[in-house]
Formats: C-alpha cells, structure tokens, sequence
C-alpha cells in the first residue's frame, strides 16, 4: 500500500513484441512518399501465372503459334491513418505528448492496414469462390490452394480473421516456419489478423460457424514515415491543452489480381472418438 496518494508518474512499461498478423508475412518499407501519396502507383501484372500454350512441332502442318493479349496494369491507391492525442499542458512535456501519440499509431496499425486489406479483399468483383469436396478447415485449405495455384506459379498469402485459425491448428496444417511465419505443408503463408474480417466476396455472410479466407499473391505494404508536427503548434492555446499529431500514409498491394475465397469451419471437434473393440 502506497504511503502517499499523489501517484509519481515514470515511464509506460515495454508493450512486448507486436502481435502475429500481416506484418509477418509481408514486406513492409517505410520507403512511400512524394509523387506515390500524391498519385497512387501502378505496375504491369507480368507474373500472373499464364500457362504455356501446347505447341505441336511437326515438318507436316507447320502450325501457327498464337499470341496472347499484354498483361493488365495494376493500380494501388494509398490510405491515411491518424492518431490525434489531447491533454493538458500542466505537468507534462509537448515531448512526452508526441511521444504518445506516437506509441498509439504504432500500436493500432496493423490491426488498421488489415482492415483496410480486407475492405479491398472483399470489394474485388473478380474474387474467385472455391467450394471444397469435403468438410473440415483442412480440406477446405486445400481446396483453396489448389484452385490459386492452378492459375499462379508462386508462393500465395493467405488471410485469416483470428477467430478462424484454431480449427485450422487443430487439423495439423499449420507451420512455424525458420522466420517466424505460419506456413502450410505447401510453404503458403498464413496472415492471422485481428483486423481482418469475416464476410467473403461482395461482403457475402459466411455460413453458421465457419468464417471466409482469402488468398493473394504475396504483399507488400509500402508506409511513409510518421508525421507530426511541433505540438508547440497544434495545441489548443484557449484550453492550454497539447494536441499531439500522429499520421501515417500507407500502400498495399501485390503481383497480380488473382484472389481466391473460401469458407473455413471455425470449431475444432472437442473429442476425438476412438473405435472401441469388442
């Protein structure tokens, strides 16, 4: 029990490693800025898996080989977030104000940059929804996997809600890979995020207990740095209160518009039943 009731202020306890989510399995710089906020980016979608053409070589018929159409450009548009922290001036520091402002962007943006993933996940029209032959999170993974790698020749990042990874654990088909991701038996990364949501395609509600997962090529998540300005400028001098600025802009994107979707069942069984006999 506290001698004295005026509690003094030191500071904020380490919050520990960030939680497991899309950050792990993407590449994230810190490199957006400039002309890429200002316009967005684009880039011609030239891994996109397009299977060779059979070609019959033959002295007799010389047939001809036949060209296909260029490959599509892609476009990304960029996205800000922002953290504005208000206190009073009277016993802190306009350095301590940024500094939390600074600490809630950073602890709250994952779980917004997956958000705003899946808003783009579930808006694409051309989203492909898989059906799996059998039941289980197991089999409908698969299915997943074999309906995007049909169409694309490299490694797939699949996106999860949280809630949706147990059954899925339970079923023995995630992997810690040597760099601290979840992978498949197929090496596909997984991104369990808390930020992600639960609906499919078009924002299709998933049936009663299971959850939609979707699957894209590989991600990158371009940020710009962390913008504050002078709190010595931004406070609110009539209420002599700090107002502390924290804003970010970022970018998501991939290779290439192949986007898969599945349903996955949520609940593990609780038991397992064993063949009694006789």
């Amino acid at each position: 029990m506290a001698i004295l009731t005026n509690r003094e202020i030191i500071a904020a306890p380490d919050p520990g490693p960030r939680r497991y989510g899309l950050f792990d399995v993407a590449t994230v710089t810190d490199d957006l800025s400039g002309r890429l906020i200002a316009a967005g980016v684009q880039h011609r979608a030239m891994d996109c898996g397009q299977q060779p053409q059979e070609y019959d070589a033959n002295c007799e018929t010389h047939p001809a080989k036949v060209a296909s159409e260029g490959q599509p450009y892609i476009g990304g548009d960029p996205y800000w977030r922002y953290v504005i922290e208000q206190c009073g001036t009277v016993g802190t520091t306009a350095e301590e104000a940024a500094e939390r402002a600074r600490r809630v962007l950073l602890g709250g943006e994952q779980t917004s940059v997956e958000a705003a993933v899946w808003a783009s996940l579930t808006a694409d029209a051309g989203a492909v929804t898989v059906v799996p032959g059998a039941g289980g999170a197991g089999a409908a993974l698969a299915a997943l996997e074999a309906s995007f790698y049909a169409v694309y020749g490299y490694v797939g990042t699949v996106h999860l809600n949280t809630s949706g990874y147990a059954a899925l654990a339970y079923s023995d088909v995630l992997d810690d890979a040597p760099d601290g991701r979840l992978v498949t038996p197929l090496r596909s990364s997984v991104a369990v995020g808390a930020g992600y949501g639960v609906t499919g395609p078009a924002g299709a509600a998933p049936a009663a207990g299971s959850v939609w997962a979707f699957m894209t090529p590989y991600v990158t998540v371009q940020r710009s740095r962390i913008i504050s300005p002078d709190v010595t400028q931004t406070m609110d001098r009539l209420g002599n209160q700090w107002r502390a600025l924290a804003e970010r802009v970022y970018l998501h994107r991939w290779a290439c518009p192949v986007v898969h979707a599945v349903q996955i069942p949520v609940a593990a069984p609780a038991v397992v039943s064993l063949a009694v006999g006789p």
